[in-house]
C-alpha cells in the first residue's frame, strides 16, 4: 500500500473492531452519523481512500446495520441518573446528607481547575475543554452521542486550522480533548468514567 489508510476510515475500522469483540457498543445515532462521516470524507478526499475500497465498503455496511438496530437502554444518561437516585436513596435510608452533584469536590476546586485553563485556545475547543472538566466533577453529562458529534466537529475545525488546533499548548489540549471525546463515544460500560479520564486536561503545562 503507498499510503497510510485515511484517519477516519481507521478510526472507525478500529471502533467496529471493538464492537464485533463485544468492548464497546454504538448507538443507532452513532453509528448513522459515523457512516454519513466517513461517506463525506471519501467524497472530500477520493485519493487517499484509494486500495482502501474493501475496508471502506465494510465500514459501510456494519455500520448500516448498526444504525438500524435496536438501541441500548444502559445509556450514559440513564445510567447515571439511577447511580444518582440510587446514592440518594441509600443516603435518605442511613439519615446522611446527600452527597452533592460534585463527589464532594468543593466549587472553589473546580473553578481553580477552570481558571488553569489556558486563555487563547480556539473557541470550540475551549467550550469543550470547559465541558470535560465538569463532566470529570460529575456536574455535566456528556452522552455518547454528543461525544461522537463533538469528535467530529473539533476534527474538522482543526483540518480547516491545523496551525490553531495542532500546535503549541492547543496542540496538548486538542489531542487530549479527542481522546477522551473518543473514550466517552465509545465508552465500554456507558455512564461509568475510565479512569484514564481522571487524569484531567489541566495537567497539562500552560
Amino acid at each position: 500500500m503507498s499510503h497510510l489508510m485515511p484517519e477516519r476510515l481507521a478510526t472507525w475500522t478500529w471502533r467496529l473492531e471493538r464492537v464485533r469483540s463485544g468492548r464497546t457498543v454504538l448507538t443507532r445515532a452513532q453509528a448513522a452519523t459515523a457512516r454519513a462521516d466517513l461517506t463525506h470524507d471519501r467524497a472530500a478526499h477520493p485519493d487517499d481512500y484509494a486500495g482502501y475500497e474493501d475496508e471502506y465498503a465494510a465500514a459501510l455496511d456494519e455500520l448500516d446495520v448498526l444504525s438500524r438496530q435496536a438501541n441500548r437502554h444502559d445509556d450514559l444518561l440513564s445510567v447515571m441518573a439511577a447511580d444518582r437516585r440510587r446514592a440518594e436513596r441509600e443516603a435518605a435510608d442511613r439519615g446522611a446528607p446527600v452527597e452533592n452533584r460534585t463527589g464532594g469536590r468543593s466549587r472553589s476546586s473546580l473553578a481553580s481547575e477552570h481558571d488553569r485553563v489556558p486563555s487563547g485556545l480556539p473557541e470550540q475547543l475551549d467550550q469543550w475543554v470547559h465541558r470535560l472538566i465538569r463532566y470529570r466533577a460529575g456536574v455535566k453529562i456528556i452522552t455518547p452521542i454528543e461525544a461522537a458529534r463533538a469528535e467530529i466537529r473539533l476534527r474538522n475545525e482543526a483540518d480547516l486550522q491545523p496551525a490553531a488546533y495542532r500546535s503549541g499548548v492547543a496542540g496538548g489540549y486538542y489531542a487530549r480533548t479527542m481522546r477522551e471525546l473518543g473514550e466517552i463515544a465509545t465508552a465500554e460500560r456507558p455512564g461509568r468514567r475510565d479512569q484514564g479520564l481522571s487524569r484531567g486536561l489541566t495537567t497539562l503545562s500552560a
